[in-house]
């Protein structure tokens, strides 16, 4: 049985409003419908336990937390470290300047699609160092990229300089990626106060009571 409207009537009686229908009508619906005559008692109950307490807005910690988040990326991180990961992003991207524009790999091996995809990379590279540098708050995001990128470029050095193919002094281009490594490692360690700094503070609010304890009330009414 649908009982929307005549849950609407208790609800509306209970108020003291305009119920939208005959009184003895709802009283007989009452008579044979269980569900409605449970929804009536609760509203007594509701109403013998007392006016309901408003409770106070919740602040909006919105801006708040913005700020937080912006002066963690500002302070807390070494500076030094921002600066030298600056540099060797810039160092990276000069780098990868003639492959990717000229497609000359430096080696004078040729090659200029494969070293334009090349060249490609350590400027995109280059970006998400500069971006870490700017907001360090994103070095655990490119932890995992510098890691695979300088471990992959000190493998492949040793192997060719071990076949022959180049030499260990000419592979001391790929110095910065292995420096940035390093860069990314320290700023992606939170420091120690780093949970002071960025704390909010908890506004100490009225307690709320979520069922009313007719025995305490009239423990206190005696």
């Amino acid at each position: 049985m649908n009982c929307e409207r005549w849950i609407d009537a208790l609800s509306a009686r209970a108020d003291g409003e305009d119920i939208g229908m005959d009184s003895k009508a709802l009283d007989a619906h009452l008579s044979r419908c269980f569900a409605c005559r449970a929804f009536e008692a609760n509203l007594g109950f509701m109403e013998q336990s007392g006016p309901v307490t408003p409770v106070a807005p919740a602040p909006d910690l919105a801006r708040r937390i913005t700020k937080v988040v912006a002066l963690a990326d500002r302070t807390g991180t070494s500076v030094v470290a921002r600066l030298l990961l600056a540099g060797t992003a810039a160092a990276i991207a000069v780098s990868s300047i003639p492959p990717l524009v000229f497609g000359e790999d430096g080696m004078g091996m040729g090659m200029s699609h494969v070293a334009r995809h090349f060249g490609a990379f350590s400027m995109a590279f280059a970006v998400g160092l500069l971006v870490v540098a700017v907001r360090p708050a994103r070095a655990r995001t490119m932890l995992p990229v510098a890691f695979v990128v300088a471990s992959a470029l000190a493998i492949t050095a040793v192997l060719d300089a071990s076949e022959g193919r180049v030499t260990f002094i000419a592979e001391g281009r790929h110095i910065p990626e292995l420096l940035s490594l390093a860069l990314v490692w320290i700023l992606a360690r939170p420091p120690a106060d780093a949970a002071e700094s960025t704390a909010l503070p908890v506004s100490k609010g009225a307690d709320l009571r979520l069922v009313h304890d007719e025995n305490s009330s009239h423990r206190e009414a005696g």
